[in-house]
């Protein structure tokens, strides 16, 4: 029910008790006030500030966990996996691919459906649901009699189920976080680090005990799958007090008692009041049935409540998708009007002005249907379905396929996910040329792209919080780099050069995943995040679906895997090279939109100039 966006930002004269839903009855305003400032009051009593602490940090532990089954999992048992299929099926190398590339493409294409999910049933329904899926998804690729068959159970079923714990254990962290959230953040993935180092060596030790048979190896993955629920039961949802459920009915029923003495405005709407109208319209007829012990009235209370827990959904806030601290957002998100020594400037103003306590608050605005005089014509039941659809409809938004720099920028992360996997799957069959290797020395060059992932990230995050660093600029030369590291791989004679290739590939790898978000904000801005996000991940699920199975087929055709890393490595220097323009890109789009504008105005103002002469 969210797609028409605002700013609302806490009053700093709140106390930190008023945040909590303590307030005082003698402060209970009695007198009219316009609707806009009783809508701001409202959502200001409602809404459940982050606590940037507290319970969070067993939400962070939690995502931890997660992240390190998830991307654990996905990143190391393919290398083992592939080669098992192929001999096993007597199939292609292609082929084999297409299994993970649809377990890691389902991974993204789930995105928007897991967040719509989560603004219904909550985030910790769906990480539980979604480890029980993917966990199943592998037990019933156990008995496949075919490599098709694990297209579905394998890939689709275990790889949606994958999206759907992700995707709630990282969204959760922006409702308990707003000035820590960058560390908080930072810490949370760094479970996809450790578990790409831990299951990248734990593996190879399971594969010898089942004595290299897939489908007993398939129930140890379900086993980690499995332990996935444990951690989301963790995920604990934040929900207001009845302290503040009381306060919002007692301020909705003093407005009502007194908006008849209100003047009414003309260019009043109700998409400027949403909250209030909400409540009007939900608690319409139930007014003077009797009085709470705080002053609100009994009758009003359950109405109220679902409407606070509407205001408190997930995809309310504009910034669920941001992984740095919320103080830097208005910094960030202002790049195409200040320069790095004016963002730098205002965030250290901000830092100083910012209360200490007071959270930032970017909240959406709840869609109604109002008519052309402002009025609600109708207002359909709610239903899961309805809710579901309408959250897909607002983060899939056409306007940003009309985009080029949002474009240019989605195809790129598509060329980036074709690489992305392939090092992590097939750098072992380039260190089959080096004799006297053992199963451990091999899998450790993947353990070390864990390790040095942790480190970048931390990078990453320190980055996201300084608006003077731009965040395309680091991605850009970061993916240039990890792409030509990737083009050399044919050429490593020795161990040590292999080593060496983790260094770049990994702080790519990192600087992609971790400044997506800030590289969004910077460009798209903080109104479109959530519409962004929702498109950007089906992009980045095609890359995943396309890439490994190109990089096999190439395999398959020449022989060996050289051809292959120079592909796959050109994409990823491409995919950083093509958005060194997209900044200028950008400011060429919203500077053509803003000319346009302006035409239009005086072509509009000349035209009823002309309409007055002739009346």
């Amino acid at each position: 029910m969210f797609s028409s966006f605002g700013t609302k930002k806490p009053s700093e004269e709140m106390t930190d008790g008023e945040h909590n839903g303590e307030h005082n009855p003698e402060e209970k305003k009695l007198g009219p006030q316009d609707p806009e400032t009783v809508e701001k009051e409202l959502e200001e009593v409602g809404f459940v500030a982050p606590p940037d602490g507290g319970y969070g940090w067993a939400i962070v532990a939690s995502s931890f966990l997660i992240n390190m089954v998830v991307d654990g999992v996905i990143f190391t048992v393919g290398k083992i996996l592939q080669p098992a299929w192929v001999h096993g099926f007597n199939i292609s190398e292609a082929s084999a691919a297409m299994t993970m590339s649809i377990l890691s493409g389902f991974y993204f294409f789930v995105g928007p459906v897991a967040s719509a999910l989560c603004n219904v049933f909550g985030c910790r329904q769906v990480a539980l649901a979604g480890s029980v899926i993917a966990a199943v998804g592998f037990l019933l690729s156990i008995p496949a009699p075919n490599i098709y068959m694990l297209y579905l159970t394998f890939g689709l079923i275990a790889g949606a189920g994958f999206g759907m714990m992700y995707l709630p254990a990282i969204v959760i962290i922006s409702q308990y976080f707003a000035k820590k959230r960058s560390l908080a953040t930072g810490i949370a993935v760094c479970g996809s680090g450790i578990g790409t180092t831990v299951f990248a060596m734990l593996n190879d030790v399971v594969w010898e005990f089942v004595k290299k048979d897939w489908q007993q190896f398939l129930v140890y993955t379900a086993a980690v799958t499995i332990s996935g629920f444990a951690a989301a039961l963790l995920l604990r949802p934040l929900k207001a007090s009845q302290d503040q459920i009381e306060k919002v009915a007692e301020i909705v029923e003093n407005y009502e008692q007194h908006k008849d003495k209100v003047p009414e405005s003309p260019s009043l709407s109700k998409h400027n009041t949403p909250f209030l109208s909400s409540l009007e319209l939900h608690t319409a007829g139930k007014h003077g049935n009797g009085v709470h012990r705080n002053g609100s009235v009994k009758s009003i209370i359950e109405a109220v409540a679902k409407d606070v827990e509407e205001l408190n959904r997930p995809l309310a806030r504009m910034d669920v998708f941001y992984t740095g601290s919320t103080t830097n957002i208005a910094a960030r998100s202002r790049t195409g009007t200040m320069n790095r020594e004016e963002a730098a400037e205002h965030l250290k103003n901000l830092r100083e002005n910012l209360k200490e306590g007071t959270p930032q608050q970017y909240l959406s605005k709840l869609e109604l249907n109002v008519a052309d005089d402002g009025t609600i014509q109708h207002v359909q039941e709610k239903s899961v379905m309805r809710d579901i659809g309408q959250a897909l409809k607002n983060l899939l938004d056409r306007q940003l396929l009309g985009s080029p720099s949002f474009l240019l920028l989605a195809l790129s992360g598509t060329l980036t996910l074709c690489c992305f996997y392939v090092p992590f799957i097939y750098l072992g069959n380039h260190l089959d040329k080096i004799e006297g290797l053992t199963v451990a020395e091999k899998s450790f060059t993947v353990s070390l792209i864990g390790v040095l992932n942790i480190i970048a990230r931390i990078g990453c995050g320190y980055i996201a919080d300084r608006p003077e660093v731009s965040a395309l600029v680091v991605n850009n030369i970061a993916l240039i780099l990890a792409g030509l590291a990737t083009m050399t791989v044919p050429f490593y004679t020795a161990y040590w050069h292999f080593l060496a290739f983790c260094f770049p590939f990994s702080v790519g790898v990192a600087c992609f995943a971790a400044l997506r978000s800030v590289i969004v904000l910077e460009l798209i801005g903080l109104e479109k995040m959530s519409n962004a996000f929702g498109i950007l991940l089906t992009f980045m699920g095609v890359g995943a679906v396309i890439g490994s199975p190109m990089a096999a087929a190439m395999k398959d055709y020449t022989g060996n895997f050289d051809t292959s890393f120079y592909v796959m490595g050109a994409l990823m220097a491409i995919s950083g090279a093509m958005c060194i323009p997209l900044g200028a890109l950008r400011k060429w789009e919203l500077n053509r939109v803003t000319t346009s504008d302006a035409k239009a105005e005086v072509e509009l103002q000349k035209l009823t100039e002309e309409e007055a002469k002739a009346i």
